[in-house]
């Protein structure tokens, strides 16, 4: 569970929506929280002054979700005033610095998302963000109809082959099932769009390394041969490249060619907020069905039944019967249970 205590840090992104909690704070509103339903999401008191509250897996859903909304939020808003600044003809000196503003957070996107957002700003919360890409004369890599062994090479820290042979006459979707074939084990995968165009996607943290070490080798059909050629991988062009253009030649007429890719990039954000929300509700619902009590009264009473038990009880003994019913199913336990109150009351 990641917890922020700097809010008003950039490089740090704050889990939770409400600041910092005093220990002593959160100790003394624990009954307070017991008597309402809970508000907040999720609610900070108990992840921050109870954090085995929750299992692993749920912890992690929930800070993966307070962070990536918590970056949507923040670069939604700074894209507005950008757009505001350009659509009512602010200065250009005001333009640009919204416009830096702007690059800093996406610049430091991946730190201030926990990883969940994308160039693209989509939200991935399960699996890892992935960059898009082509490669260079792709499409014709897919349709030449001569037959040709096509051998990769990935570099960087130590160096691995994989090879794919694409057989005469094949389709554009059979080459394309024996590339991924040969370049699944680095994780690169491609596909068809509707226009037929081939693209591939690799997680963001292994672009780097296909960016500049993959090569490839053929038998002079598609590649030449004898000699590794740099594949040369063109990444698709994201909200961070398109405002980094501008900052390079600020001015009234490209602050205006920007306005097309601030309206796209608001209609994605406002799309992936909505499903954050969704996401949002459904763990809020696993919160609620795994509530031990509904009531302080029931808290109370269950607390006062513990402590009659440990005072005239062994300790010791409990543990060990305790020990005992977490290896038995609980349904059997309570049939066990069952009978033995029915035996006693028949006694």
């Amino acid at each position: 569970m990641q917890v922020d205590t700097h809010r008003n840090s950039l490089l740090t992104p704050s889990a939770l929506a409400g600041g910092t909690i005093r220990q002593s704070a959160a100790i003394a509103g624990r009954q307070n929280m017991l008597d309402r339903k809970v508000a907040g999401f999720p609610d900070q008191p108990l992840i921050s002054a109870q954090p085995l509250r929750y299992n692993v897996q749920l912890n992690q859903q929930l800070t993966h979700v307070q962070q990536a909304d918590h970056f949507l939020q923040r670069t939604e808003k700074q894209v507005l005033q950008l757009n505001h600044a350009i659509t009512r003809r602010a200065p250009i000196a005001e333009v640009q610095g919204q416009a830096e503003a702007l690059q800093q957070l996406l610049t430091f996107r991946q730190q201030l998302s926990g990883g969940t957002v994308s160039r693209q700003l989509q939200v991935s919360l399960e699996a890892r963000p992935q960059v898009k890409f082509t490669l260079r004369d792709g499409n014709t890599l897919l349709n030449n109809p001569q037959p040709e062994v096509l051998t990769f090479s990935l570099a960087g820290q130590k160096r691995e082959v994989s090879a794919a042979s694409l057989p005469a006459a094949s389709s554009a979707r059979q080459a394309l099932l024996t590339l991924n074939q040969a370049l699944g084990k680095w994780g690169i995968y491609g596909s068809l769009d509707s226009q037929r165009q081939v693209s591939f996607q690799v997680a963001e943290q292994d672009w780097a390394r296909i960016d500049q070490h993959l090569s490839v080798k053929g038998g002079g059909e598609r590649y030449p041969e004898n000699q590794f050629f740099p594949v040369k991988p063109q990444m698709e062009n994201g909200l961070e490249d398109d405002v980094q253009r501008f900052l390079k030649t600020p001015s009234v007429s490209t602050a205006r060619q920007l306005l097309p890719c601030l309206d796209n990039a608001l209609t994605t954000l406002s799309q992936q907020r909505r499903g954050l929300q969704r996401s949002k509700a459904a763990v809020q619902m696993r919160i609620e069905s795994m509530a031990t009590f509904s009531g302080s009264d029931t808290a109370q009473a269950a607390s006062r039944q513990l402590a009659q038990q440990l005072n005239h009880e062994s300790f010791a003994q409990l543990t060990q019967a305790l020990a005992a019913q977490a290896n038995v199913h609980c349904a059997t336990v309570r049939n066990v249970l069952a009978q033995s109150q029915l035996s006693a009351r028949a006694a």
